[in-house]
């Protein structure tokens, strides 16, 4: 019980902070990022670069490696994203729109990676000491990760909520012509949380690759489809219903790895569709 309690909390945190970013792009932008774990995918592969070639911490390539998915994404969404936004006269046509080039992008992103760096699986596997919690023992690569997520999560929402940005952020989200008015950039706002959100998937990444051996060029979708999952079942543009929907998923998750890893998905998605049929808005959101 102690071993289900502490893992999945472990695997929950992570998951949380890979669909806070996801939230984050659909609450500002409308875009359903369905290329979301690509980015996870390629921040495991930078930091690969620096761990690899250099023999750089993982956690200290994130100085480098951050800032270089960041403006990944700053630029994918002025390329792409910016004229779909402009040419889409509603929300369902926006969505329908970046839905179809998110899935164009997903395989761009993945074949370019299997030219550049192969097919065969990578790892940034780093602090595999072992240590004891309450009698159970885990790696120390999965604790340090999942206290980086919860942290990484708990500054993003005090950016959100207490600062000038985190401000502008919500006045686009909750009335654009307003804050228009104000003075606030539409544009450059939606850069910024397609940036932010490919940002946090992108250290998801690392922190993923620290603990699996198993990185490759096609793990991105089940990623995405988690993120999914937890963003449905929170609620949409909900930051509670993303942390709470990360730790639920997060303990069915390790649960099911305990019974049987090959329908892992099956039983998350089984879950989600019996969780709908009660309560079809989600936990905290529509």
């Amino acid at each position: 019980m102690i071993d289900v309690i502490i893992g999945g909390a472990i695997i929950g945190a992570i998951f949380s902070l890979i669909a806070l970013g996801l939230n984050l792009q659909y609450g500002v932008t409308r875009i359903l990022n369905v290329a979301h774990g690509e980015f996870l995918m390629l921040g495991a592969y930078v930091t690969n670069i620096f761990f690899s070639n250099y023999g750089m911490n993982p956690l200290l390539s994130l100085i480098l490696s951050g800032p270089i998915i960041f403006i990944i994404g700053i630029l994918i969404q002025a390329l792409i994203f910016r004229r779909i936004i402009s040419i889409s006269r509603s929300a369902e046509e926006l969505e329908f729109r970046s839905l179809l080039a998110c899935f164009g992008l997903l395989f761009i992103i993945q074949n370019m990676v299997r030219i550049i760096f192969g097919p065969m699986p990578i790892s940034n596997v780093y602090l595999t000491e072992s240590v004891f919690i309450l009698g159970e023992r885990f790696q120390l690569n999965m604790i340090v990760s999942a206290i980086m997520s919860v942290a990484l999560s708990i500054i993003f929402y005090l950016v959100l909520r207490l600062t000038k940005l985190g401000l502008a952020l919500r006045a686009v989200v909750e009335e654009p012509t307003g804050a228009q008015l104000l003075g606030i950039s539409i544009q450059k706002m939606h850069s910024l949380s397609f940036g932010l959100g490919v940002l946090l998937c992108a250290i998801s990444g690392t922190l993923v690759s620290m603990i699996y051996t198993n990185i490759n060029p096609y793990i991105g979708p089940q990623y995405t489809f988690i993120a999914l999952t937890i963003i449905v079942l929170g609620g949409l543009g909900s930051f509670i219903g993303s942390m709470a929907g990360g730790f639920i998923i997060g303990y069915i998750y390790y649960l099911s790895l305990k019974i049987e890893p090959l329908i892992v998905m099956a039983i998350i998605y089984l879950f989600l569709v019996l969780f709908l049929i009660g309560k079809p808005k989600g936990l905290f959101g529509r």
